[in-house]
């Protein structure tokens, strides 16, 4: 099967993506929003409201030029060893591949 991409000029996100515009409470919604949580769930964890959650959504999507949050999610997950410096972070590239699943195979 050949990728859909190739076919058109759009792909799974839309141009370059830099990170350094970010705050540092952006950067960490932004890693918390690759997870997948509700405003609401990212509000209660992050201790502020939802409506300051949607700001920092809003900012996200038009300082990393994205459109949609799913674009922000992905983001987030595929630049997650930039966004996040604790050392000991499971998903980080310097901690190797993520176990396998074999209920998965």
């Amino acid at each position: 099967m050949s990728c859909p991409y190739q076919e058109s000029d759009d792909g799974p996100l839309e141009g370059p993506v830099d990170l350094s515009r970010l705050t540092e409470r952006e950067k960490q919604v932004l890693l918390l929003l690759g997870g997948g949580p509700s405003n609401h769930e990212l509000s209660r964890r992050l201790r502020i409201s939802e409506r300051t959650v949607k700001a920092h959504i809003s900012h996200i999507l038009i300082k990393i030029g994205q459109s949609t949050r799913l674009q922000a999610a992905m983001v987030s997950a595929l630049h997650h060893h930039q966004l996040c410096s604790s050392p000991n972070c499971r998903w980080s590239l310097a901690a190797g591949p993520a176990p396998h699943d074999a209920s998965l195979a």
